[in-house]
């Protein structure tokens, strides 16, 4: 794919969150994410991965697991079944 998803998102939610280290399964809110920092990193995810990410499955992104799962399934669908653009 060209490039790590997990070591990708880690780093964009290192840098909004402020924190030196992430634990994949715990949850986001105890690194301080709160609804501004949710929805920035949701937009910034949209552009740099191109994909749209609905209200409902940024609310099932918890974790960091739950993010790189999220995206990769979102990129998944992309790649292997194409989406229509319209």
């Amino acid at each position: 794919m060209g490039f790590d998803l997990l070591e990708t998102v880690d780093e964009m939610f290192r840098r909004e969150l402020q924190v030196a280290e992430i634990k994949p399964g715990v949850p986001l809110v105890d690194y301080g994410l709160d609804s501004i920092r949710s929805i920035s990193l949701v937009v910034e995810m949209e552009v740099r991965f191109d994909v749209r990410i609905s209200d409902e499955q940024a609310a099932a992104m918890r974790t960091l697991s739950d993010v790189v799962d999220q995206i990769a399934g979102l990129l998944t669908v992309r790649v292997g079944h194409g989406e229509d653009t319209a």
